[in-house]
């Protein structure tokens, strides 16, 4: 790493840092699944709840808060906004019952298969013209960037 001494600033520049590059590509691909999203009545951290869920049904709170990159307490009040549109619901745990799981209703399972494919069509589209080794490379590589961060005391 450069010390501040080191650091020329003519040699950084903020359209080709790695941190702006992601997000930006990450606003613009969530800000246009958005748009398609209010078709279903869902926003974007609605359909990650159910897109998880529909992979492993049944989690845990803070599972369920980890997967989708959501903090436990937005989440919780996303469970409920849930709840109320019929999409999930809260049961007790089956071992521990002071834990809580979400499942997803018939209704939310439902939904989630409908709005599933346009996610995948959305990817496709970001994805176009890249190889499929290069897409292969690049999911490692963003696994393994969202790691090394972990180490910085990041979510």
């Amino acid at each position: 790493m450069k010390t501040a001494s080191e650091f020329k600033l003519d040699d950084y520049a903020l359209e080709k840092a790695l941190p702006y590059l992601l997000n930006r590509a990450g606003v613009r691909i969530g800000d246009t699944f958005s748009q398609e999203l209010v078709k279903f009545k869902l926003t974007l951290p609605m359909y990650r709840v159910l897109a998880s869920l529909l992979r492993i049904d049944a989690q845990r709170m803070t599972h369920l808060a980890e997967y989708t990159s959501t903090d436990i307490s937005t989440l919780s009040r996303l469970i409920a906004s849930m709840e109320k549109k019929g999409l999930v619901k809260r049961k007790q745990g089956e071992e521990d019952r002071r834990s809580v799981h979400v499942v997803l209703t018939d209704a939310g399972r439902d939904l989630g298969m409908r709005v599933a494919p346009l996610a995948d069509l959305y990817e496709r589209i970001a994805l176009a013209n890249i190889s499929s080794d290069d897409v292969a490379k690049l999911k490692r590589l963003l696994i393994q960037i969202y790691n090394n961060i972990e180490s910085l005391g990041g979510r």
